[in-house]
């Protein structure tokens, strides 16, 4: 994946043992499999069918919004980086 909005954007994951709330970015997100709970520590399951939709379906999205954004500043005559 080329540069996208998902390079900066957060997913909030739940995690089962605790009920609290992490956040990381989408990127990283992609290439793990579990992550740690910024809470309790304990390991979240990133390939649950939930969470890979999840983070498939943000990363997409982030994905589609950055392509659009960059589009949009080649037509106004803004240099593209």
């Amino acid at each position: 994946m080329g540069f996208s909005t998902a390079d900066l954007t957060l997913l909030r994951i739940r995690c089962d043992g605790c009920k609290q709330y992490t956040d990381k970015l989408v990127t990283l997100l992609l290439r793990r499999t579990t992550m740690t709970c910024a809470v309790c520590k304990a390991s979240i399951d990133l390939t649950t069918p939930h969470n890979v939709l999840l983070i498939k379906e943000t990363a997409q999205s982030c994905e589609r919004i950055g392509a659009a954004l960059i589009a949009q500043a080649a037509t106004e005559g803004e240099p593209v980086k």
